[in-house]
């Protein structure tokens, strides 16, 4: 349906940006002053949610692997990971948000634009990893403390085996991936295959 509409907004104009064209039609008009888009298009809101969410966990994990450091606590190889997968992540939707580069993504000639589209959407489902890899982590200190204030004995032999500690964590990540696999992702996957096949379709078109 989303594919239909973008469809009709950019007919009878192949390959011309819209500062190129002449004359405005009223639907035009209206596209210039209202964003096209769907929500299931327009990322832009969800990758700067997820920098803000990411950006408080960053500075959450520097205090806590600082504080863990200066002890020499022995959480400190878990903290490292962590801080890491938080930085490349949000360094990745920061980029992605900036190449997505949504002020000027609709004055882009028709060909640019899907293939703009098609990398968002591509690297937004990869971007899911990161999420899964951070389930990964918080639900194993959710863990951690529900043991501490109900199983002293179980919290204590979790906290000094990093082995058991790995093990849960990968076994937690992997879970939530394929979660997201089968419940959110399926959306994207659908919405980028019909942008590579109107692409495709476009492209063995009369030239």
């Amino acid at each position: 349906m989303e594919l239909k509409q973008l469809q009709e907004h950019w007919d009878n104009f192949p390959e011309i940006s819209m500062e190129e064209r002449p004359i405005l039609s009223s639907d035009l008009e209206k596209i210039v002053v209202k964003n096209p888009l769907s929500d299931a298009f327009y990322l832009r809101r969800k990758l700067l949610t997820r920098i803000i969410v990411f950006s408080v966990l960053w500075i959450v994990s520097a205090i806590q692997l600082r504080s863990q450091w200066i002890l020499d606590g022995p959480d400190i190889s878990e903290l490292v990971a962590l801080f890491g997968l938080l930085s490349y992540g949000l360094y990745f939707h920061i980029r992605l948000l900036f190449f997505a580069d949504y002020p000027t993504l609709l004055s882009l000639p028709l060909m640019g634009f899907l293939g703009k589209l098609e990398t968002v959407l591509d690297k937004y489902i990869l971007s899911f990893k990161f999420v899964s890899g951070l389930a990964g982590f918080y639900v194993l200190a959710l863990i951690q403390l529900l043991l501490f204030r109900s199983n002293k004995g179980a919290f204590e032999t979790l906290s000094h085996n990093d082995w058991y500690k790995w093990l849960i964590l990968i076994f937690i990540s992997v879970s939530f991936d394929i979660l997201l696999l089968h419940t959110i992702i399926p959306k994207y996957r659908k919405l980028l295959a019909g942008v590579r096949k109107y692409k495709d379709g476009i492209q063995g078109g009369p030239k």
